[in-house]
Parts: structure tokens; sequence; C-alpha cells
């Protein structure tokens, strides 16, 4: 007997399984009459196409596959995408308690964070805590913190002389070290790097494309998260930055939780850690182990500074681009604020209605995660916009499809604060999904 004819019946049995497979998912699948490319339908390997080989945006494949298909489209062997802003509202609400879907929340190495929990029970222990920190009492109470970085990305403009400034390196900038400062209580100063070219902000961009690969292997992430952080820094020279301050935060989440008594020398007592480092606040009385803390850490690094930062480049951009935009904000700024040397307070800002207007503007044209964020059907199933959706399925939506729908939005391409003005613009507020 020849020795091929193992490998041959091998690949044969190998090539029958796919085959059937695919004509399975493609014609007797849950999901086969919901329209959408027969490729994704067969495998999850055409997301990690234009994800990983195409390196395209999905979001913008997706207005194409809309476009194409309607309101649902199947974009995975079990998963369906929505453009219906309604649908929106109907998996995202304060009552719905579904999973999140592993692939996406697993695969920034913050497992055991809150933003890495994938069922309600797991997740709200962690968020009871961490939303003390984000009461109006504790916002107003850090204030002072935000100002003072604020303060310093308007020195560093100045500094620039009448050279340009590139905002979304600045605004990122700024708002990684109004992070690290209120969060662990030293910042970065990313403001004094040169062009605000800070090596944290260049290793994040460059740390990106390997977080997108995380989501469709875990051997390879688990690979490249455990690799050594010297090692990291040979492998990777452009991540050199984030390893940095990544090394110093675990070295300071092993030295709180081992020296309680040293979150005194913190600058002050608005941080994460005076928070998770209490035993009381975990419902086992215990605090997290070291891993679980510097996952959180993590996740509130990765979550607010490239988000901040994109709406203020893209908001000052749209409001510079627009004098008649650019005049009215300024006179109202102006009125409210007649001595540079006075700033007022967050609260005497939040009721300056051009002002809030054009925050809300600048949200909506810029979500900060434009990403799907998915979802998991209930075992019971469900009705999403009309159609029953089995139990099991997993559903999601970009929030760009509702911040640029025609039906909600007239002209949803253009910046247009006065759309929040009046009357209709507090009927437009449930459309604001930023933050869902």
């Amino acid at each position: 007997m020849s020795v091929f004819g193992p490998v041959v019946a091998a690949l044969v049995a190998c090539t029958t399984w796919f085959i059937f497979r695919g004509i399975t998912r493609l014609y007797f699948h849950p999901l086969s009459a919901f329209p959408g490319p027969p490729i994704a339908a067969v495998t999850g390997l055409y997301k990690a196409y234009i994800d990983v080989v195409a390196q395209s945006s999905f979001v913008h494949n997706l207005e194409r596959l809309h476009a194409i298909y309607g309101d649902v489209v199947r974009v995975g062997p079990n998963e369906l995408h929505f453009a219906n802003p309604e649908v929106c509202q109907e998996i995202y609400n304060a009552t719905n308690r579904w999973d999140k879907e592993e692939s996406l929340y697993h695969s920034f190495g913050e497992d055991r964070s809150s933003f890495g929990s994938l069922t309600y029970a797991e997740a709200k222990p962690r968020k009871d805590i961490l939303t003390r920190l984000f009461s109006k009492k504790a916002i107003r109470d850090a204030e002072h913190l935000v100002q003072e970085k604020v303060l310093g990305l308007c020195d560093s403009f100045l500094r620039t002389g009448e050279r340009s400034v590139d905002l979304f390196y600045a605004f990122r900038c700024m708002s990684i070290d109004v992070i690290t400062y209120i969060c662990f209580g030293h910042s970065v100063n990313a403001l004094e790097s040169p062009g605000h070219e800070a090596p944290i902000i260049l290793a994040m961009d460059a740390s990106l494309p390997v977080f997108v690969r995380f989501k469709y292997s875990s051997l390879y992430k688990n690979m490249i998260i455990k690799c050594p952080p010297n090692i990291s820094k040979v492998v990777s020279p452009a991540t050199k930055g984030l390893v940095n301050l990544q090394v110093a935060i675990k070295e300071q989440v092993v030295d709180l939780k081992n020296n309680p008594e040293h979150l005194k020398t913190l600058p002050h007592n608005t941080t994460i850690w005076n928070e998770l480092l209490k035993p009381e606040v975990h419902p086992d009385g215990r605090v997290p182990d070291i891993g679980s803390l510097f996952e959180e850490s993590q996740a509130f690094l990765f979550g607010g500074a490239d988000t901040t930062g994109t709406t203020l480049m893209h908001g000052t951009f749209c409001v510079l681009e627009d004098p008649e935009v650019y005049h009215r904000l300024k006179a109202e700024l102006q009125q409210a604020w007649p001595d540079l040397e006075d700033a007022p307070s967050q609260s005497t800002l939040e009721t300056l209605p051009y002002l809030s207007a054009v925050i809300r503007e600048s949200l909506r044209m810029s979500p900060g995660v434009a990403s799907p964020l998915p979802r998991v059907v209930p075992a019971s199933g469900t009705k999403l916009g009309g159609n029953f959706i089995p139990g099991g399925t997993v559903v999601e939506m970009s929030s760009h499809f509702v911040h640029r729908s025609a039906d909600t939005f007239e002209n949803p391409n253009e910046f247009k604060p006065d759309r929040w003005m009046g009357p209709g613009g507090k009927d437009l507020e449930k459309w604001l999904v930023s933050f869902s």
C-alpha cells in the first residue's frame, strides 16, 4: 500500500467535511434566510480577511453590504449586523443583560477587566465599584486635575509658535496625560513630547494591528501577551513606549497591593486604586489579584485615549472649517469667560447651549467606538427589527449607522450643531449612542 494512501484519504475526508459544513451553513443553518455574502455564511475567515489581510475598515465594508442586502446582513456563520437605528435601542439598552461575544472583548488582553467580563453577573460588581469614580461628585473633585492638563495642552500649542500642530497627536497626548494622572496618580507627560509625538501614542498606534489579529487567534494573542517585556521591545521596537508604561503600571500595582499604605503617597485620592484596593467593596471581601488589576488599568488606558482624542480632533476641525459655527461658539464662550485667567467651572460650561450642541455634534460625527459591539441572543431567542432571531446568534450594530442615519438626522454627513438646539434637539438625544 502506498504511503500516500492515508494522506490522500485524510485530504479527501477533510475536503468532504468542509464542503458539507459549508453547504449546511449556507442552506440549512437557522440564519440561512438572512441575506449576506455567501462566503460570510460559510466561514468566519471573511471578517478575518477584511481586518487582517486587506486591512480595510470593516465599518466601511458594512456600509457597502447594507446597500446591497438591506437592513440585516449575515456577516458570519452565526452573526448578524443591523443598520436600522431602532434595532440599536433593542440590542443595547439598560434592561437587556445579554452576554458579550468573546472574540472582540477578549482581543485586548483584558479578559479579567470590567471591559472583558462577558456576562452581566461578572461585570456588575466591578462596574459598581468603578462607577463611583465617574459620579458627578467625583468628576467635580477631579475637575482641577483635568484643567491642569488642558492648560498644559494650551502651553504646548504656544510652544510651537507659527508651526502647524497635528491635532490628532496633540489631543491624544492630553487624553493620555489626563487618564494616567487621574487613574494612576502619575502622568506620562506626553504633552511635553516634541511635535506631540509621544512614545506612548506612537506605541499604541503600532499595537492596534496586533490587537486586531488577537480576535482571530487566541494562540497568537497568548504568545504575544506572555512575551517578556525586554523581548517585546526587541521584536517590535515601535511598541517600546507602551511596554515601558505597562511595566511601570504593573510595578505600581504590585507595590500598592502589597503595601496599601503607599496609597497615601499618591498626589490625589481619585485614582482607580483608591477604590479597587479596598477589600470591603468587593463581594468576596478580597482585593482582586495583580493580573486582574493590571488588566483593568489597560482597559482604562486604551478605552479613553483614542476615543476622546479623536472626537476632540474631529470636532475642532469641523468648527474651524465653518466660519459661522466658529464665530458663534467663540462669542458664547467670550461672554461666559471674559477673563482668561478666571476659567469658569464645568457646571457653568455645561449650561452654555451652543457649546453643548457643538459637543453633541462632535460626538455624533466621530463616535468613540465605531466597531460593532457583539452581543449573544439568549437561548429563548428574540425579535429585532421585526425579525425573529434564534438563541445563541451573535448580533451587533455599529453606532456609525445610528449617527449617520438619514432617517434620524437630516443631512447626516454635515456638521450642524443647530440640530441639537430647541425642542427637536431633546428628541434626538436618545439617538446619540457614543457611550452605549
